[in-house]
């Protein structure tokens, strides 16, 4: 059997690709300008890849585009993160639901896994592999539930939730208090009691208010450098 050759990246999936990654990541603060002529001059192309690409980024939500005033990287106040962290709740149990009565044995192999691997992490101070680990955890949950609907419903904020959890402070106390969550939801859903897992899910979700509403209010960005 033939393999089907991939094909290259245009200029403006890459762009696409790296001033995403650079705003999930932090390199730009919440609210802050985006200039086209600089991000084009930083990856070394020309500013129409670059404008094509923080229009599709403008679908993502991750960037809003003013006519007259510029391009700015998206920002929530509180009432904005309280109704992401509401749709997450949502989504996401409804997701567990789907992927207890479905999925079962799938999810739970792939939950002990990431369960040992951010306790690995932890133990190892990996500040980087820590918010992809809980963030893995979560979507998890998405990629087992079996139901697309569901799935391209979380994508509408599966970008912003990255960024604000990007921008969570690294406290060994919340880390350890996530992880804990975790494992108490994993031991749960192990029972087969979809009702109570929904339960202890919706309320981990709850308990991450406050520390997104401080990580939204996080508005300083480190030096710029773009993904390579």
């Amino acid at each position: 059997m033939v393999n089907r050759v991939e094909r290259p990246k245009t200029l403006t999936e890459i762009a696409i690709e790296r001033i995403r990654e650079a705003i999930v990541d932090g390199q730009y603060a919440f609210g802050e300008q985006l200039s086209e002529a600089s991000l084009a001059a930083r990856m070394g192309i020309s500013k129409t890849p670059v404008r094509e690409a923080l229009l599709r980024l403008q679908t993502e939500g991750l960037v809003e585009i003013h006519p007259q005033r510029g391009t700015y990287v998206f920002s929530l106040d509180e009432a904005g993160v309280a109704e992401v962290c509401r749709f997450r709740e949502i989504i996401e149990t409804a997701a567990l639901g789907e992927a207890m009565r479905g999925h079962c044995a799938e999810l739970l192999a792939r939950l002990d896994r990431n369960v040992r691997d951010m306790a690995d992490a932890h133990a190892a101070h990996d500040l980087k592999a820590l918010p992809q680990l809980d963030q893995a955890f979560h979507e998890t949950l998405l990629a087992c539930c079996g139901n697309p609907y569901l799935q391209a419903s979380y994508e509408l904020v599966a970008h912003k939730i990255s960024a604000l959890r990007a921008r969570l402070p690294e406290e060994n106390e919340r880390v350890g208090e996530c992880q804990a969550n975790h494992a108490r939801i994993v031991r749960r859903i192990r029972t087969a009691d979809v009702a109570r897992s929904q339960e202890l899910l919706a309320a981990h979700i709850r308990d991450t208010l406050d520390s997104y509403l401080a990580a939204s209010r996080n508005r300083a960005a480190p030096a710029r450098e773009l993904p390579a």
